[in-house]
C-alpha cells in the first residue's frame, strides 16, 4: 500500500511538473515577437524631390528625382543592397563599423529560463548581404547638389500600414537610418564615387517615425509588464543592443534599460509624430556628390515591437528636399 501511494505521489508530481511546463511555454512573449513569426514588407517607397538641384542615384551614373525598388536592386557593380521581402526584428545602438561602413545590427533569439520562468535573450551580429536575403533593408544612394544645402525630411515622409491592410501597430516600431559614407566632386568618375568611404561617421542618424503612437495593448499591458513608462505625445526612450550577447540575459532588463552592459540608450536625431505635418531638418550636403547608406528595419528593443504587431504589411516612404517647407 505504501509503495502504491509513493507511485501515486510521483505520478501526481510529474503531472504538476508537466502542467507547469505548459504554462511557462504558453506565457506571452511581448518584446521581440516570438520565434518563427515574420513581418512582411511589400512596398518600400524611396522618393527624393529634385527641388533646387537635388538629384539622387543608386549607381552614381544615372541621376533622377525618384528612385524605385528596381533601381535599388540594380545598384552598382559591387554594391551590397539588401532588399528582403520578409524582415524580422533587429536592433542597433546606432554605431557604425568604421572599417566596413555598416551599421552594427543584431538579431536576437528569445528563450525561456527553465529556473525562473522569465524570458531571456541572446544576440548575434548581422552582416549586410546583397540580394533578397537578410532581416532588414539596406542600400546605398548618391545625392548630388550644386551648392551646399540643408536637406529636410518632408511631411510626406512616413511609415504606414499598407493601404487595405490592418494596422496592428508595427509601424510604431519602424526605424530608418542614414550613414554618410563619403563625399566627392560631381566631375569624379563613377568608380571613384561608388568606392567612396572617406567620411564614415561614428554614429548613424536615426529617424523614429510614429514616435507618439502606441496600440492599446502596448499602453495597457506590454509597457507595464516591461516596466517601461510611455511618454505621452513624444518618443519613449529605448535601448539599442550594442554587442553580440553569447550568454543569455534577462529580456525585460534588456528592453527597459536596467541592463546597462548589453544595451545603450538611443537618441534618434529625427523624431516625427504619427500625423506628421512638418518638415524636419535632416542633414547638410556639401556641393558635389555624397554617398549614403540607408537602413530600414523593425527595432526589436522598441516597446511597440510585440506579438500582436506581427504579420502586418507596412510601407516606408522617404522623401528628401532642399526646401524647408516654410
Amino acid at each position: 500500500m505504501a509503495k502504491r501511494k509513493s507511485n501515486k505521489k510521483k505520478v501526481t508530481s510529474l503531472i504538476l511538473l508537466l502542467l507547469l511546463s505548459i504554462v511557462m511555454l504558453g506565457t506571452t512573449t511581448y518584446a521581440w515577437f516570438t520565434a518563427n513569426q515574420v513581418v512582411t514588407i511589400n512596398s518600400i517607397n524611396v522618393k527624393v524631390e529634385a527641388s533646387n538641384g537635388l538629384q539622387i542615384s543608386t549607381n552614381a551614373a544615372q541621376w533622377k528625382s525618384v528612385i524605385t525598388n528596381s533601381d535599388i536592386l540594380a545598384g552598382y557593380t559591387g554594391s551590397v543592397n539588401q532588399f528582403p521581402i520578409y524582415v524580422t526584428n533587429v536592433s542597433t545602438d546606432s554605431t557604425v563599423d568604421q572599417t566596413a561602413g555598416r551599421l552594427n545590427m543584431y538579431r536576437a533569439v528569445v528563450g525561456n529560463d527553465a529556473t525562473t520562468g522569465d524570458y531571456n535573450i541572446y544576440t548575434a551580429k548581422e552582416t549586410d548581404t546583397a540580394g533578397s536575403t537578410g532581416n532588414y533593408v539596406a542600400f546605398d544612394i548618391f545625392l548630388r547638389v550644386d551648392k551646399t544645402q540643408t536637406i529636410y525630411l518632408t511631411s510626406d515622409s512616413d511609415v504606414v500600414a499598407k493601404e487595405g491592410t490592418e494596422d496592428r501597430g508595427l509601424k510604431n516600431a519602424a526605424r530608418i537610418a542614414f550613414v554618410t559614407l563619403g563625399h566627392g566632386e560631381s566631375t569624379d568618375s563613377v568608380s571613384s564615387l561608388t568606392g567612396l568611404r572617406n567620411n564614415v561617421s561614428a554614429k548613424a542618424l536615426i529617424w523614429e517615425p510614429n514616435a507618439d503612437a502606441h496600440t492599446q495593448m502596448v499602453s495597457d499591458t506590454v509597457a507595464p509588464e516591461y516596466n517601461v513608462t510611455l511618454v505621452a505625445g513624444a518618443n519613449t526612450p529605448y535601448y539599442g543592443v550594442n554587442k553580440a550577447i553569447s550568454t543569455p540575459v534577462n529580456l525585460k532588463e534588456l528592453v527597459n534599460g536596467t541592463n546597462g552592459t548589453d544595451a545603450t540608450l538611443v537618441n534618434p536625431g529625427i523624431v516625427t509624430k504619427e500625423s506628421n505635418a512638418v518638415y524636419k531638418e535632416a542633414f547638410d550636403l556639401a556641393a558635389g556628390v555624397t554617398k549614403m547608406r540607408i537602413y530600414m528595419w523593425i527595432e526589436g528593443q522598441d516597446i511597440d515591437c510585440e506579438n500582436n504587431a506581427t504579420g502586418s504589411d507596412i510601407e516606408f516612404n522617404l522623401q528628401l528636399s532642399t526646401e524647408s517647407g516654410d
